[in-house]
């Protein structure tokens, strides 16, 4: 820091001779006077010292350019030393007590509670002429139309990083934040307010006017069909 400062001084000084000095020097000749000899001095040496300090800056660049500084590598015996070292302070392991059971301790085998299964079905909701619309694995839903995740937990059918969108009850399914859409009955699916709209027999799923017929699942339980409906029809 203190070396950059006395360079900058250096430069400083030589800039101010240097300007002083051809100012007198020319304004002097400009007006036809006779030319100070201060002026010519500070001017000269102004000069001279610029030449000097971009003189050293060339040849330090310069030097720069042809010989980089190389960082030192730790010798080898150093590196092993290290590498001792490391090892020995590394703490050991402790070794995980033995088991072993006592004759004089009676020992009861604890049950635990079996996994409780979603039930339904697993497959693909197939639009006729199109393709898999849906994947169904028990409780998770992917919509392949726009890659997104769903999944039934209790009576709720909740989307993937936003949460519950719609919500079961019983045989009909309405939004989570906003009034009935479907209920099954039977082989009917009707819109709680409109009547009915579409039939869902055995593998088939189809709108009362025909235009839309989807293959699904033939084993899904009320809340996968209740699900279904409502990804597929949407709200009204």
């Amino acid at each position: 820091m203190r070396r950059q400062h006395i360079a900058w001084t250096y430069l400083v000084l030589a800039l101010v001779l240097s300007i002083y000095g051809g100012y007198s020097v020319f304004s002097s000749i400009r007006d036809q006077k006779d030319v100070p000899a201060l002026g010519i001095v500070f001017f000269a040496l102004g000069l001279m010292l610029l030449i000097i300090y971009f003189g050293v800056f060339m040849v330090g660049f310069i030097k720069k350019k042809l010989h980089p500084v190389k960082k030192e590598e730790p010798k080898a015996e150093e590196k092993e030393e290290a590498e001792e070292k490391a090892v020995e302070e590394k703490p050991k392991p402790t070794p995980a007590p033995k088991y072993e059971p006592r004759d004089d301790v009676t020992y009861e085998r604890v049950s635990r509670p079996a996994r409780r299964e979603f039930g339904g079905d697993s497959g693909y909701v197939r639009l006729v002429g199109y393709g898999p619309v849906l994947r169904i694995e028990e409780a998770e839903i992917l919509d392949m139309r726009n890659n997104t995740y769903y999944k039934i937990e209790d009576n709720y059918v909740k989307q993937s990083g936003y949460g519950p969108v719609f919500e079961i009850r019983g045989n009909q399914i309405r939004s989570a934040y906003g009034g009935y859409l479907y209920e099954i009955s039977g082989s009917s699916v009707n819109k709680v307010y409109g009547g009915y709209y579409a039939s869902m027999s055995g593998g088939t799923l189809q709108t009362h006017d025909l235009k839309e017929k989807y293959e699904i699942p033939s084993s899904m339980n009320m809340r996968q069909k209740l699900a279904v409906v409502a990804l597929l029809f949407g709200t009204y």
